[in-house]
């Protein structure tokens, strides 16, 4: 299946980076106001709006999860369809109050590529770069509906063999991502203090005021497939504003089901050794 059959649009433009993508996305919008999300989003966006010189406003969110009513007073809304990779957003009703309010949608779906109800908004960007769903180490892309696209577009070139990488991800992706996301449930099955226990999410946050030190023994213990650290420490931006630390899933979504339980029981142990 091709990308726009995913996404039920006509035609995709591409990048060099998913950076790229949002700022020729932006481009034509730079007199406008910027909606974006407290918190559990692309942290690069508010560099690219400074690049821009666009105004914008941060949307008050629930740790992360939007709260549609209250995106107001901007012209241009861009969000996560998985907040800090953590949380499903309920994409359908955000880009319907968008509509309705004359604001235009920008959804990122670079951690949910073929995740049925994501792919709404009036805009669509993603990432391909590395870890992602469709990983192909470079590049992204962007889908437009019933909007005029940027120009800038139209002077961007794909290496060569990026295609076909690309298709391949794509063929691979609704695996890749289902395998995701019952990983993620499996670790949130221990006796550590989960956020969004019972949602949809592609990582998963554990709460804990001494995130450095269970880290410290973490990262000797626990090496992902890709990176340096299967962790992020929080708080941040792009995940959550919370004390804790991020299992970042996607970096082991290769192994087999019985490693992903020794990791959660080795964090658990962790966890209880240190009396916290």
């Amino acid at each position: 299946m091709k990308i726009e059959e995913y996404l039920g649009t006509e035609k995709i433009f591409f990048a060099s980076s998913g950076s790229m993508v949002i700022f020729s996305v932006l481009y034509p919008f730079r007199e406008k106001i910027l909606g974006i999300p407290d918190q559990g989003c692309f942290g690069g966006i508010m560099k690219i709006a400074d690049l821009l010189n666009m105004k914008y406003r941060f949307i008050e969110t629930d740790d992360g999860i939007i709260i549609p009513e209250n995106i107001k007073n901007v012209d241009i809304f861009f969000f996560s369809s998985f907040s800090g990779y953590l949380v499903e957003n309920n994409v359908e009703d955000i880009c319907t109050h968008c509509k309705k309010n004359g604001i235009l949608s920008m959804e990122d779906i670079s951690s949910g590529f073929s995740y049925p109800e994501f792919g709404k908004g009036d805009i669509i960007v993603c990432s391909t770069g590395t870890p992602k769903i469709l990983e192909c180490g470079w590049g992204g892309f962007v889908a437009y509906r019933n909007i005029e696209r940027s120009g800038i577009f139209d002077f961007m070139r794909m290496p060569e063999g990026y295609m076909e990488k690309l298709e391949n991800e794509v063929k691979n992706s609704r695996f890749k991502l289902q395998r995701i996301l019952k990983y993620s449930r499996i670790l949130k099955d221990f006796d550590y203090d989960v956020l969004f226990r019972d949602h949809n999410g592609v990582s998963v946050f554990v709460k804990t005021e001494y995130a450095k030190k269970i880290l410290k023994i973490l990262n000797r213990e626990i090496k992902p497939d890709t990176g340096k650290s299967l962790f992020t420490r929080c708080p941040r931006y792009d995940r959550v504003l919370e004390k804790g630390f991020v299992i970042e899933t996607i970096k082991i979504w290769k192994r087999k089901e019985d490693e992903i339980i020794d990791i959660g029981r080795k964090i658990e142990k962790e966890i209880k050794c240190l009396n916290i």
